[in-house]
């Protein structure tokens, strides 16, 4: 069985997220308030580290929802073939 692409693309944000989570990224997003240490460097990471939160927390479960609902619906149309 063949994974939808938006369940796939919302495992692959999760995955980045506890990559970079595991990584010590939570430690370098004071660059968000201002309270950068550690240089440039770190602040890229924190930055990284924020998207890649954003991505995790909103585009993911949308992207879940919206694949296993065009999922369902596919078994529903072959269903009343």
């Amino acid at each position: 069985m063949m994974r939808h692409p938006f369940v796939l693309a919302a495992l692959g944000l999760g995955a980045l997220f506890l990559a970079l989570h595991l990584g010590g990224g939570r430690q370098s997003v004071g660059v968000l308030s201002g309270t950068v240490m550690g240089g440039p460097g770190s602040m890229g990471f924190g930055v990284l580290y924020a998207l890649a939160w954003f991505g995790a927390v909103l585009a993911a479960p949308v992207l879940l929802l919206a694949g296993l609902a065009d999922s369902l619906l596919g078994r529903v149309r072959r269903a009343r073939r």
